[in-house]
């Protein structure tokens, strides 16, 4: 599942190639055609994300978008429109666009290829939405009722993120603190840490992967109750997903290793090796429905 800095990137995307210019948007499965008339002909104002949430706001219509373990756009366009080819899980397009541009100056795009639920197009180029978990048009008040529900996403509590759009204005009561909420989250569960950390109320935007390699390098056990843990581990643990998140952001990959070789990972889909820090066995277990890593050796904490 992308993890939250990818929708940051996917946020600072759309910023640069939709917000301010008038767009199309349609449907081609039809899943989403209602919502595709609301925003149909309208002009994006912004973009912005908060965890695996990704919001596109028209005036009173707000875009609403969770790519879930499936989801991508992905982006095609000519010399004018900058884009990757996809974000969000792996998509691979290699043809070259030759550009073809209708009577009113409008480049052409290609048909649809598999299950588009959305396509959104400007003059210079166009992206399609596909296999998202949610995919639907907001009014305001719903939009706060989903971003009411999220912890803090760290991200978001930069002051501008590396490669990221600016924060969007803050709701009531987020002006505390990034690491002050996330405290205050952990000490009111018992469950355990390692579960904490997936679970999108207590902080925003932390997958697998994150979950993993932070543990492992502030050296906590994934077993230790979430309200066990003391107020300097939270705030490094804290501190620890900020960095690995504003370097995903940066580059695009989540590399949490960065010793010489092709392996990114401490411990995360290397069970059964070696830990490079102590030499223990890396173990696995499932964790509502989840794999999660660990060295015993190192997170002992």
């Amino acid at each position: 599942m992308p993890e939250g800095h990818t929708l940051h990137r996917l946020a600072a995307q759309i910023n640069a190639v939709f917000v301010g210019r008038e767009w199309k948007v349609s449907s081609p499965q039809g899943r989403f055609s209602a919502g595709a008339k609301r925003l149909d002909g309208g002009v994006p104002q912004r973009a912005e994300a908060w965890g695996k949430h990704l919001f596109v706001h028209l005036e009173s219509e707000i875009w609403h978008v969770h790519l879930g373990l499936y989801g991508a756009f992905s982006f095609r366009g000519d010399s004018e429109f900058s884009a990757p080819p996809s974000i969000g899980a792996p998509r691979a397009w290699v043809e070259e666009l030759t550009p073809d541009y209708d009577e009113v100056g409008w480049l052409i795009p290609e048909p649809p290829r598999g299950a588009v639920r959305a396509r959104v197009q400007s003059r210079s180029g166009w992206a399609d939405l596909r296999g998202p978990t949610t995919c639907t048009v907001l009014k305001p008040i719903e939009y706060r009722t989903v971003i009411g529900r999220l912890g803090p996403d760290p991200l978001r509590h930069l002051a501008q993120a590396p490669g990221s759009e600016a924060p969007g204005p803050a709701l009531a009561g987020s002006e505390e603190t990034g690491s002050g909420r996330f405290l205050h989250n952990l000490s009111r569960r018992r469950i355990s840490i390692g579960a904490a950390l997936m679970d999108q109320s207590v902080i925003a935007g932390v997958g697998n992967i994150f979950r993993a390699e932070s543990l492992f390098l502030e050296g906590i056990d994934p077993a230790t109750p979430s309200n066990a843990l003391s107020r300097v581990q939270g705030e490094a643990l804290w501190d620890r997903l900020t960095e690995q998140l504003r370097t995903g952001v940066r580059e695009g990959l989540i590399r949490t290793l960065r010793a010489e070789g092709e392996r990114r990972h401490w411990v995360y889909q290397h069970q059964g090796s070696a830990c490079l820090r102590c030499g223990a066995q890396i173990s696995v277990r499932e964790l509502q429905g989840r794999r999660l890593y660990w060295c015993p050796g190192c997170q002992r904490g």
